[in-house]
C-alpha cells in the first residue's frame, strides 16, 4: 500500500507542475507571412501605397492579404492632416483581415500616447480641423478649429481614444518582437502583458508614471537604433532571452537614407524610413517569411541579412530571469 499512498500524495504536485502556463495574449505563433510598416504621421495615401506594394489591399483599399499579419508600429498621428483617415482605414482592415484569417496589429507609439494625454505640440491645423465633428462644443477665440473635437475623439470614450486604448505597445509574432521604439534592459516585467500594462498605466489618471512616458519605455527608447552596438549588445541579448525572441522590429527613428536598417547582426531591424510626406515620403515595408527577411520598396524587393537559426535564444528559466 505504501507505493500507492506515496503516489496519491505526489499526485497534486505532479498535476500542478504539468499545468500549462497561461498564454500571453500578445504572442502569436504559426504565422506564415508578416508585413511591418512604420510611422505614418497622418499620410494615409503613403500608407495605402505601401499596403498595395505589399499586396495587402487592392485598388479599392480592401484587404486581400489573406492570412497575413500586418503590424503598424505606431505613430499614425501628428505632422500630417489625414490622421483620422489612417485610423479609419486600419479600423476597417482589422475587421476584414480577421474575417480572412489574417490580423492587423496597430501598435501604440509615442505620438498616440501624446495625443491621448493632451500633448498636442505636433498636431497640424488641418489635423485638428478633421476632428471638428466629434464634439458639439464650440472652439473659442484663438483656439484651433477642431480643438474640442480632437480632445473628444482621443478621450477614453471617444471614437479613436477607445480604439487606441484597446491596443498594445509590444507584441511578439513567431520569434520577432514588434514595437515602436525599443525594449531597454531596464523594462519591467517578464511577459509582454506586464510590459503593456506598464505603458497603459499612463492612460489612467492617478497612476504612477509608467512605460508610456518613461524615456526607457517601449515607445520612446532609441538606444538600439542610434547608439554604438557595443553599448547595448549584452542588454539586447538579455531582453531577447527574457521574452523568448530572436529579434526586434521597430520604428520611431527615421533612417537617413530612406532604407530599412539592420543592426546587431540582424537582431534589430529599424523600419522607419520616413514614410510620410513630412519626412520625405520614402515608401518601404518589411516582410518576414520564416527566416527570410525582405525589404519592400517601390523599385523592388531587397533581401536583408538573415539571422542564423543557431542564434535563436531559448527563454531563460524563471529563476534566472530578472528585471532591472
Amino acid at each position: 500500500m505504501r507505493p500507492v499512498l506515496l503516489s496519491l500524495l505526489l499526485l497534486p504536485a505532479l498535476v500542478g507542475a504539468a499545468a500549462p502556463k497561461a498564454q500571453d495574449p500578445f504572442v502569436f505563433t504559426g504565422v506564415e507571412r508578416i508585413v511591418a510598416v512604420a510611422d505614418v504621421h497622418g499620410d494615409v495615401d503613403a500608407l495605402k501605397e505601401v499596403l498595395r506594394l505589399a499586396g495587402l489591399i487592392d485598388a479599392k483599399d480592401r484587404w486581400i492579404g489573406g492570412k497575413a499579419h500586418l503590424v503598424q508600429t505606431g505613430d499614425l498621428p501628428d505632422r500630417g492632416d489625414h490622421t483620422r483617415d489612417a485610423f479609419e482605414l486600419l479600423m476597417r482592415l482589422e475587421t476584414e483581415a480577421r474575417k480572412a484569417g489574417g490580423r492587423v496589429h496597430p501598435l501604440l507609439g509615442n505620438h498616440e500616447l501624446m495625443n491621448m494625454r493632451g500633448d498636442l505640440r505636433y498636431v497640424t491645423p488641418g489635423e485638428f480641423a478633421s476632428f471638428a465633428d466629434q464634439s458639439s462644443v464650440a472652439d473659442g477665440p484663438g483656439e484651433p478649429k477642431g480643438l474640442h473635437g480632437h480632445a473628444a475623439a482621443y478621450a477614453a470614450d471617444g471614437r479613436y481614444g477607445k480604439w487606441l486604448r484597446s491596443h498594445p505597445a509590444v507584441i511578439r509574432i513567431n520569434d520577432t518582437l514588434f514595437l515602436h521604439g525599443g525594449l531597454a534592459p531596464t523594462v519591467p516585467g517578464t511577459t509582454l502583458e506586464e510590459v503593456n500594462r506598464w505603458v497603459w498605466q499612463d492612460l489612467t489618471p492617478g497612476q504612477a508614471p509608467g512605460g508610456g512616458v518613461d524615456p526607457q519605455g517601449p515607445v520612446w527608447f532609441r538606444g538600439y537604433a542610434i547608439d554604438d552596438e557595443a553599448k547595448w549588445d549584452a542588454g539586447l541579448t538579455q531582453v531577447l532571452e527574457r521574452f523568448g525572441a530572436r529579434r526586434i522590429v521597430m520604428g520611431h527613428t527615421p533612417s537617413k537614407d530612406g532604407r530599412l536598417s539592420v543592426r546587431f547582426g540582424g537582431r534589430v531591424i529599424v523600419i522607419d524610413t520616413g514614410l510620410s510626406t513630412h519626412y520625405g515620403r520614402h515608401l518601404a515595408a518589411l516582410e518576414l517569411r520564416g527566416d527570410r527577411l525582405t525589404a519592400l520598396y517601390p523599385e523592388g524587393r531587397v533581401p536583408l541579412l538573415p539571422t542564423p537559426k543557431a542564434a535563436a535564444p531559448a527563454p531563460r528559466p524563471e529563476a534566472k530571469t530578472g528585471t532591472k
